[in-house]
């Protein structure tokens, strides 16, 4: 019986850490092992433990094995990763800034009519956005997704209104609105579609259960 409140109480430590690294919520977990953050809340208070199929979930979650989560040895999932993904995607976004400055120089120096020259930084900014949604999306941080999608959208929406005729704002802002529209049913569609299959996943896994 100790033994088990020990193994219960390492567990709920290694599940605490880990999720706090990881950047989740008990909800946000929750939602991505298809439970209910009260079983999360229990699991962290050394109450409950995850089953087999569970912990196989969260080790993928969190890019460790199954062992790093029930053992006594502390682990970081996939920490040093993260870092380069993250300083990698800054200084690609630098990069996308060093060149809109480059430009804006350029033009001053070289053209006579200067008045649209600033539009170097406006267009820097849906250009930079496309570069962070990029790693975004390679790094598999969905809730950010969305974000840098918008922001691509009306920055490059805000660019043309002014760089064309007063008289094209409404044209733009028309095109816009349903993308940015499109853009939202887009993202809840796909969270709808993966809930759906990590449902279906943990059936089957608790189906493969019981016939064992």
């Amino acid at each position: 019986m100790i033994e088990q409140i020990e193994l219960r109480q390492i567990i709920a430590s290694n599940l605490i850490r880990l999720r706090k690294v990881s950047g989740l919520t008990q909800a946000e977990l929750a939602q991505k092992i298809n439970y209910t953050d009260k079983s999360v809340s229990k699991w962290e208070r050394g109450e409950g433990a995850p089953d087999i199929f569970v912990l196989n979930q969260l080790a993928e979650i969190y890019k460790v094995t199954v062992n790093d989560i029930i053992g006594v040895k502390k682990v970081t999932p996939n920490r040093n990763k993260v870092q380069f993904n993250t300083i990698v995607a800054m200084l690609s976004s630098s990069i996308v800034w060093l060149v809109a400055v480059i430009c804006y120089v350029t033009l001053m120096l070289t053209i006579k009519n200067t008045a649209k020259v600033y539009l170097c930084f406006v267009y820097a900014v849906p250009a930079s956005s496309i570069v962070l949604l990029i790693f975004s999306c390679v790094g598999k941080i969905r809730s950010l997704n969305c974000l840098f999608t918008s922001i691509s959208i009306w920055g490059f929406a805000v660019g043309l209104v002014l760089s064309l005729p007063i008289e094209h704002i409404s044209l733009i802002l028309i095109i816009g609105i349903p993308l940015q529209i499109l853009t939202i049913l887009w993202f809840l569609l796909k969270f709808d579609i993966e809930a759906a299959l990590r449902r279906n996943k943990k059936q089957g896994e608790h189906q493969t259960k019981i016939d064992l």
